[in-house]
């Protein structure tokens, strides 16, 4: 069953979508007045962190506002993203100031990660190529530097889940590269990663600690966590402006307001859970981009069969060791892309008899 708000776009239909949104709210420059009100909060902290739904159109139309943005990217050292490979660093420095790169080579610095589908999506490689678009611009006086935060993994040598569980605790690798690429260089840096990874206080703390909480415990103040309020009737209840508007939490009338009200479905006939967290507890800002909708890449791109079998290898041993199966969603994937190929290259029509 297809998920409500999903919308299957390829690279140019998610831009030509971005342009239109950018080109309403900046009538009256509601991005310039968040990015603004964001950017301040560098005066104190070292690190902001946006911690986005995967694959939403309206948190990374933002997010291209704010990269674009001088009063906001010139303010920082380092863009570090969840949607890249450390091991291949390399291959980012030379993306982003300019070299030249194969597409496998840069397709690689997000593929090769424990997270097997997800960044396909054209919004993360919008990243990449922002980044690059801005130093080759030199838009700032001195270039920002794309820090690829998750986990060294070499797929290569991952031949069993043992093999894999060494990769397990990405909020940490994530955090170390932060220590490694950041803090021991006194910068300041722009932090994109998953909800998951963003919230500084969460139930389940036993299990370990999330991106957001161990950066608190190692640098404690250093670090200024926003969500977004994907939620219609949140955003209102929240008095937030209309999107894109951002609110910081701490000291307002919206600190004590329940974490839940966050969340995607919420709504005002949702009874507050006893003992649920506020806002306050969570984060340290609060984001409306006017919703959420998901995006997918053509499923084209899995007809590559050497990619897909690889996809599937990658699946096996993932379910393996966490339960999670991909391996069905790859073969769906597949079908999904000989369908999609087949409508837009049907066979020539018979001649009339």
């Amino acid at each position: 069953m297809t998920p409500r708000g999903l919308v299957l776009l390829s690279a140019a239909a998610l831009f030509s979508q971005v342009i239109a949104f950018r080109a309403t709210a900046a009538r009256i420059d509601l991005p310039g007045m968040a990015i603004i009100q964001i950017a301040k909060q560098f005066d104190t902290h070292a690190v902001i962190q946006l911690g986005e739904f995967h694959r939403s159109l309206q948190i990374h139309t933002f997010i291209q506002q704010m990269l674009r943005d001088p009063r906001f990217i010139c303010r920082i050292d380092d863009v570090v993203i969840e949607f890249g490979n450390s091991r291949l660093q390399k291959l980012a420095d030379i993306y982003t100031s300019g070299g030249t790169l194969t597409e496998t080579q840069i397709a690689s610095m997000y593929r090769e990660t424990p997270v097997p589908l997800t960044w396909n999506t054209p919004v993360y490689r919008a990243v990449y190529d922002t980044v690059r678009d801005i130093n080759r611009m030199h838009l700032c006086k001195h270039p920002v530097r794309l820090v690829l935060g998750d986990g060294p993994l070499d797929w290569s040598k991952v031949k069993s889940a043992k093999d894999l569980e060494a990769f397990a605790d990405r909020d940490t690798a994530m955090v170390d590269t932060v220590e490694r690429e950041v803090f021991a260089k006194h910068h300041h840096a722009f932090l994109i990663t998953g909800e998951f990874h963003a919230e500084k206080k969460t139930n389940d703390e036993a299990d370990g600690l999330r991106t957001a909480q161990i950066i608190e415990k190692r640098h404690p103040g250093s670090l200024f966590v926003i969500v977004t309020v994907p939620s219609h009737d949140a955003a209102a209840a929240l008095k937030m402006g209309p999107a894109p508007s951002f609110r910081a939490v701490h000291g307002s009338d919206i600190e004590h307001k329940p974490f839940a009200m966050t969340k995607e479905h919420w709504t005002a006939a949702i009874p507050a859970r006893p003992g649920g967290f506020t806002i306050g507890e969570v984060v340290d800002g609060i984001l409306n981009v006017g919703g959420n909708s998901s995006l997918f890449p053509s499923p084209e791109i899995y007809l590559d069969e050497a990619y897909a079998k690889e996809l599937r290898r990658r699946a096996a041993i993932i379910r393996e060791m966490s339960g999670q199966d991909f391996v069905a969603v790859v073969d769906d994937l597949v079908k999904e892309g000989r369908d999609q190929a087949s409508l837009a290259n049907p066979p020539p029509a018979e001649p009339a008899q």
